[in-house]
């Protein structure tokens, strides 16, 4: 089987973010840009398709795709490349009025792209240990990106993730260490030793004390980069502060990834010491990352930190399906989906209202959909889908959430709907309050190649939304029945 839109996939992005640090002409780096999102598009979808029909793809061992990795590859891969065109509009609008320079153009770019590129690595690895270091490279790219406006509150942010992500891909490494301490007794002092593959083939004889172990300090670590509760507190003034197609990628994507290292161990602890102490922890912190996001976005002020507690929020519940098992195992991957495409969504929206306004107050916008269309119409659709209305996925995805832990956990099912419907009541609040009534101030108008690209990266993610609201595709459904056999699930995806 071939496997270059698997090298092309990673190398997409790596190549235009060279590329558009080495031009530095306007011209030039959009249409490196532009190139890149379609190529790293239709890799992803080219990816998923040999999945579908195979099972598997590989590159010399080194990057390994299966079912799960196929799923992460699709999101990435179709919100990086609606995120590209965003932000080619939305910087290209702050070069148009000299908020950044020509080279702070070309650099944001390549830390984009950079960006892209590490979390791509990072759910198409092989290596449990090579992995670790892509999604730390994707730290050092992301808090770049948070910082890049220089501004006080923005260089804050971003130390402010750098020391608690630092902490948690730490503790993420000793769980890596503690696995690979106990493969190589059994599968010798080598590579193989630390192959996602192999950790599941020998997984039941692996030292149980040290996977639980193993586990905590990769759930912990991990989680923090996933902003799960209480280790979330670096999120909110991230997505707050950095530039909106940051905001947006962070809360896509790099959150999903780190579900995805989570996941991975999860499947070699499952497989050693049986699936319930790895779903208790992870019920656990799920719930309370419910409790927490629900209470937090009831007071807030400002519309990009309103996301982002939505984002814990819906980390929480993709977590939660995966803690119960059986049908949540379904229901918590096609969550990740959804809420990518949602979010990002929600965030391009703020973006826009950004760019008028200057200003992030939840307080002084109003009538966004008389006053700025597209901004309100991607706010309403995504806050719609976020609260878990139909006929979006989000909503399937909960009502599956529900029915698999009142099947398991009655008790579970009681506060999971409970939190749900605080959440619910707060976030469609707190979204109507925006795009509803007479508009506010003016603000500045936006120019058209921004207004062109911007509408674009919604249209795409909405229609997206859309296509896959209440109907899974056949070769998603496919993707989604060997995910459930990865967690030990035999059983087909719901129809």
């Amino acid at each position: 089987m071939s496997s270059w839109p698997l090298v092309l996939l990673v190398a997409a992005p790596v190549i235009a973010g060279l590329g558009s640090l080495v031009v530095q002409q306007r011209r030039a780096i959009e249409v490196l840009q532009c190139a890149q999102a379609g190529a790293m598009l239709a890799a992803a979808a080219l990816v998923a398709g040999q999945i579908i029909a195979a099972g598997e793809a590989s590159v010399g061992g080194f990057l390994q795709v299966d079912a799960l990795s196929a799923w992460l590859d699709l999101i990435i891969g179709f919100v990086g490349s609606s995120g590209t065109l965003y932000a080619v509009g939305y910087v290209g609008e702050e070069l148009d009025r000299a908020h950044v320079s020509l080279k702070r153009y070309s650099q944001f770019f390549c830390l984009f792209d950079m960006y892209l590129a590490s979390m791509l690595l990072a759910v198409n690895l092989e290596n449990i240990a090579i992995m670790w270091i892509a999604i730390e490279g994707s730290t050092l790219s992301a808090a770049l990106l948070i910082g890049f406006d220089r501004s006080k509150a923005a260089l804050e942010a971003g130390w402010k993730y750098v020391i608690l992500s630092s902490v948690g891909i730490a503790l993420a490494l000793f769980g890596t260490i503690l696995v690979y301490y106990s493969s190589e007794h059994i599968l010798g002092v080598s590579n193989e030793a630390l192959r996602w593959s192999q950790l599941y083939r020998v997984a039941e004889k692996l030292d149980p004390v040290a996977i639980k172990v193993a586990f905590i300090f990769a759930l912990i670590g991990y989680g923090t980069k996933a902003g799960v509760a209480p280790m979330h507190t670096w999120l909110p003034d991230a997505h707050a502060e950095a530039p909106t197609p940051v905001s947006a990628m962070l809360s896509a994507n790099m959150l999903t990834v780190a579900v995805y290292a989570i996941l991975r161990f999860k499947a070699v602890t499952d497989r050693s010491v049986g699936p319930e102490f790895a779903g208790k922890l992870i019920v656990g912190l799920a719930l309370l990352s419910l409790a927490v996001s629900a209470i937090f976005i009831l007071v807030q002020r400002d519309y990009k930190r309103l996301f982002a507690y939505s984002s814990i929020e819906h980390i929480g519940i993709a977590l939660l399906g995966f803690g119960i098992g059986g049908l949540g195992v379904f229901a918590g991957a096609w969550h990740l989906m959804n809420h990518a495409l949602a979010k990002s969504t929600a965030f391009y929206g703020a973006g826009l209202v950004f760019l008028r306004h200057d200003h992030k107050s939840l307080d002084r916008v109003t009538g966004l959909l008389e006053q700025m269309p597209v901004a309100g119409t991607a706010i309403l659709v995504a806050g719609v889908a976020l609260a878990g209305l139909p006929p979006f996925g989000l909503f399937i995805s909960e009502v599956l959430i529900v029915a698999g832990s009142y099947t398991i956990r009655p008790e579970v099912a009681y506060v999971f709907l409970a939190l749900l419907a605080l959440a619910f009541a707060t976030l469609l609040y707190q979204v109507l309050r925006m795009v509803l009534g007479e508009p506010g101030e003016a603000g500045t108008a936006l120019g058209r190649q921004c207004r062109i690209f911007t509408s674009a990266a919604v249209g795409i993610n909405i229609v997206a939304l859309g296509t896959i609201g209440l109907r899974v595709p056949p070769g998603l459904e496919t993707l989604l029945a060997s995910i459930l056999k990865i967690f030990g699930v035999g059983m087909e995806a719901p129809r």
